[in-house]
């Protein structure tokens, strides 16, 4: 048996045994369980020993066996119950790829307790009955506070502009990709303020990229440079903004031969760019998905060209994915 024989038996080994055992690497040995609550003074014993005062969070120990669950109410038991273990959503969606090729990872979650949970979110209603819930539910959104700062990592993925070049016609194109970084303060309860700066441009996706290289012509892009400071009124799940925005706006026609497929020779139409700073509006909605995770649409028209301090229109349109950390 050689060396080399060796080596890709190792590692062959090697990814089996810990790239595709999505459980026993992504769940962990413990997670956190939110437990809210509706009934006043209320406290959970967790396996006869663990006492929280509720509303908690809580480190949860995985395992096959069931949780003892008790609720009280100013130190008097009012519902003592059992949460039954469970095999996680990981377990299944995390190894479902897997399962046929290689099935070792799902041989190995088998094994051990972290494909097991008892559910991330519990609720105890107002009678003292123990309920799952679900992370989009309202009562597991925390609250904003005046004076409370977070930071912003967001992802302007789908894209669309509309851009002005000297002596043609304003064009409209779109395609994906972007990012952006920014800060939140909150100054009142329900009101904050956004500085924000994103990077966006107008790229096609992966799978037509080659196709669009190989045709050539006269195609057209776009990308933006954006600093826009906002204020905010959210409202229950609703984030919405109001601002001004500086853009930097960029169309390129890229470079392309022209003629050939027919005519006698063919001419390099070399490309030309335009570069526009415009300053205007910033207009956005997002929604919050969960605690820290935001889907919304930006709109920032520009209405004035500050190079020559004249009345001009273009704008760019964003679906944005936010993180609020």
């Amino acid at each position: 048996m050689n060396k080399i024989f060796l080596v890709q038996l190792l590692l062959f080994a090697t990814i089996i045994f810990t790239a595709t055992s999505c459980a026993t690497l992504t769940s962990g040995r413990s997670y956190v369980m939110t437990i809210s609550s509706d009934l006043p003074n209320s406290e959970v014993i967790i396996n006869h020993t663990n006492r929280y005062q509720l509303p908690s969070e809580v480190a949860i120990t995985r395992s096959r066996e069931n949780l003892s669950f008790k609720v009280l109410q100013d130190d008097v038991v009012v519902n003592d119950t059992i949460l039954r273990a469970r095999v996680s959503t990981a377990f299944w969606l995390g190894n479902i790829f897997f399962l046929y090729p290689i099935p070792f990872g799902h041989l190995i979650d088998l094994t051990n307790s972290n494909r097991f949970t008892y559910g991330r979110f519990m609720h105890v209603d107002a009678q003292g009955n123990v309920q799952r819930s679900n992370r989009f539910s309202e009562r597991h959104f925390r609250q904003y506070h005046q004076g409370s700062t977070h930071f912003l990592i967001a992802l302007p993925y789908i894209n669309f502009f509309h851009l002005n070049h000297p002596h043609q016609m304003p064009r409209n194109f779109g395609g994906l990709i972007g990012g952006g970084l920014g800060v939140q303060h909150f100054y009142a309860d329900n009101r904050s303020w956004v500085l924000r700066g994103d990077a966006i441009t107008s790229l096609p996706p992966l799978i037509v990229l080659p196709i669009v290289m190989m045709v050539g012509g006269d195609m057209d892009s776009g990308s933006a440079l954006n600093v826009s400071i906002t204020d905010n009124f959210h409202i229950n799940r609703f984030q919405l903004g109001y601002g001004v925005n500086f853009a930097r706006n960029t169309k390129r026609t890229h470079g392309y031969w022209k003629g050939g497929w027919g005519y006698e020779e063919s001419v390099w139409i070399p490309r030309r760019r335009n570069t526009n700073n415009m300053l205007g509006m910033a207009l956005s909605a997002h929604y919050r998905l969960t605690n820290h995770f935001h889907i919304g649409v930006i709109y920032r028209p520009s209405f004035i060209e500050l190079s020559r301090i004249r009345p001009m229109y273009e704008h760019s349109i964003s679906v944005d994915f936010m993180w609020r950390l």
